[in-house]
This record gives C-alpha cells, structure tokens and sequence, in this order.
C-alpha cells in the first residue's frame, strides 16, 4: 500500500536470534515468560522516516535451524517459509490497543511528546492451535490509518 502511495518503505533491523520472550508477547506464543524463542526486531521506515517497531516471535519447534534465525533478509516473507518448513497456517487473531508509547518506542519512532502509538498483535495458529508465529507491531497513531474490509463469504466460515 505504501508503494502505491508513492511511499518508499525501508526497514532496519534492530535484533536476530535467540532470546527470552517477554510476558506481553508470550501469553500469546502460549509459551512460559522466559522461555527461549527466536525474535525478528525492525525499525520500519517510509520515506526514511519511522512509523512501525514489528517484532516477531517464533517457537524454537518452528524456527530452530531455519533461515528465521539468520540475520539474511526474507525475501519471500515469513508466512512462506513457515509454509515451506512444512507448517500450515489455518486462522489468525488481531488484537489492537491504543497506548502511549514507552520511552524506547517514542525515541525509535521519533514522536513528539503526547503522541500514542497502536499496537497490533497478530497471531497465526495452527491446525492442532499451536502458535505458529506472532507479531508485536506498535504503530505512531498520528501516521496510520486502519481499515478493514469483510464480506458474506468471510461470516459464513
């Protein structure tokens, strides 16, 4: 969509690898605070200038000695690779919160003081419900928009 804008998107990694998942993020993983996990950490740019913090967290079942722990970028997103490490995606949750950023995430996203951001979990399960993967993205609220779009076909599944 930002390309489409006119847009030039950009990120910069801040964190690889293994570490500890924190509490927020594993009540999510449905893993034990503490718990290693690896973590994906960027700094999302359009135009050179901030608007999202995205970290992922992914299960040491699911990325252990995969490409999910390289610092090499993606190409082909992570959805793919999960799929192609032999893991199905069947359904996901969303879940937003408006909040004011803490002080890491007001320097990373260079808000003016006031300014809160909107985090986005976003977890894909799969078919035994296992968390596949989840993502922690913190948004500046005075630079995004929200949309979302649904039909007959969606309600009936």
């Amino acid at each position: 969509m930002a390309i489409d804008q006119g847009q030039i998107p950009t990120r910069r990694m801040l964190q690889i690898g293994r570490d500890e998942i924190p509490v927020d993020a594993a009540f999510w993983l449905q893993a034990a605070p503490g718990d290693e996990v690896v973590i994906r950490k960027r700094l999302q740019l359009l135009d050179g200038e901030p608007a999202v913090i995205s970290t992922s967290y992914y299960p040491l079942w699911v990325a252990a000695g995969s490409r999910l722990e390289s610092p090499d970028a993606l190409p082909e997103g992570p959805d793919e690779l999960i799929e192609s490490l032999g893991h199905r995606f069947v359904r996901g949750i969303e879940v937003f919160q408006a909040r004011m950023p803490t002080p890491e995430e007001a320097d990373l996203l260079q808000l003016p003081t006031g300014v809160p951001v909107v985090r986005m979990w976003d977890v894909d399960y799969d078919a035994e419900g296992r968390p596949l993967q989840v993502a922690s993205d913190i948004y500046a609220a005075d630079r995004h928009e929200f949309a979302y779009e649904w039909s007959e076909e969606d309600i009936k599944r």
